[in-house]
């Protein structure tokens, strides 16, 4: 049975603008929480990143530094499934929010540099491989920009020469949320991002048993009786096993001649650790300012050229 899609979201809220002349850091950024609030005719800057939903997790950019979304453990655990794999890739989301004001606009930059475990222990992962030992070591994630109407279903092929990276982000370098000069009026601009993430071990299968019984009746005829049935492997063999359950089985009858019957059987099931605790991916936002004017770059901190 094909297991749903479930979609769920995280969210960045970006607000820029750009003052006029040369700026200093606390000239051109706002700690504002409420979005863009011009503080001249020219503008103001704010950028943050929050959960949808969860005002209490909003972190608000310091002078222009890049803010994070964390992607779950528990989501990118979802590819292994209940029968020890998806047949599709699952999604996940995230989103760039914002405003430039005057003839400013903004870009930013999507990278993924670390993973972190529930204990703490930060894993470098900015050259898109993941440890073995996880989940994500036995799949891929995917970040793209979504298509019109937030659409995620056409993820994109990886490129050539990057088939070992487990972590994939295409159009992630200077992705425009605003163009310049386009946004007199300083309403809010959303982008939607995509996290595409798919399974790419094969399924273990699944495990035959058969049990058959036999006996003989007071008449002397043959009693038979057959029977099978079998077990999915449901965790990822990319796991590292973590010890081995025994079992036993001892079965006794009494023949009719009072003979004592008696016969064991023993198997073991090795044990995996839980995809539950797969650690969280960091993904990182930087943005920056950009100009009509063609003499101003792009940056965090764009400055006039003295006149």
């Amino acid at each position: 049975m094909k297991r749903p899609q479930v979609t769920r979201s995280a969210a960045v809220v970006v607000g820029l603008g750009l003052w006029a002349g040369a700026l200093s850091a606390h000239a051109l950024w706002s700690d504002s929480r409420d979005g863009v609030e011009p503080s001249k005719r020219t503008g103001a800057v704010t950028f943050a990143g929050q959960v949808p939903g969860e005002d209490a997790s909003r972190v608000v950019s310091d002078g222009g530094a890049p803010v994070t979304v964390v992607l779950p453990g528990s989501e990118i655990a979802r590819v292994v499934g209940d029968e020890g794999g998806t047949t599709g890739p699952l999604f996940w989301r995230f989103e760039a929010a914002g405003a430039a004001l005057g003839i400013t606009g903004l870009v930013f930059d999507v990278t993924v540099g670390s993973t972190v475990a529930g204990d703490g222990t930060v894993t470098d992962i900015a050259d898109g491989v993941a440890p073995d030992g996880t989940v994500l070591g036995g799949s891929v994630i995917k970040l793209y920009p979504a298509a019109l109407g937030g659409d995620c279903s056409a993820v994109p092929a990886t490129p050539p020469g990057e088939e070992h990276k487990n972590v994939l982000v295409i159009g992630g370098e200077q992705d425009v949320l605003q163009a310049a000069g386009t946004n007199r009026a300083g309403d809010e601009v959303v982008r939607e991002w995509c996290v595409a993430m798919s399974w790419l071990e094969e399924q273990d299968g699944l495990y035959a048993n058969r049990v058959e019984a036999a006996g003989v009746a007071t008449d002397g005829s043959a009693v038979l009786a057959l029977d099978d049935w079998q077990a999915a492997v449901a965790f990822p063999r990319s796991l590292p096993d973590g010890a081995v359950y025994g079992n036993l089985a001892t079965a006794e009858a009494v023949g009719v001649g009072g003979t004592a019957l008696r016969d064991s059987s023993e198997w073991h099931a090795l044990l995996s650790p839980d995809p539950s605790a797969e650690p969280d991916v960091v993904i990182t936002l930087d943005p920056a300012v950009t100009n009509l004017n063609p003499d101003v770059g792009t940056g965090d901190q764009p400055v006039f050229p003295a006149r």
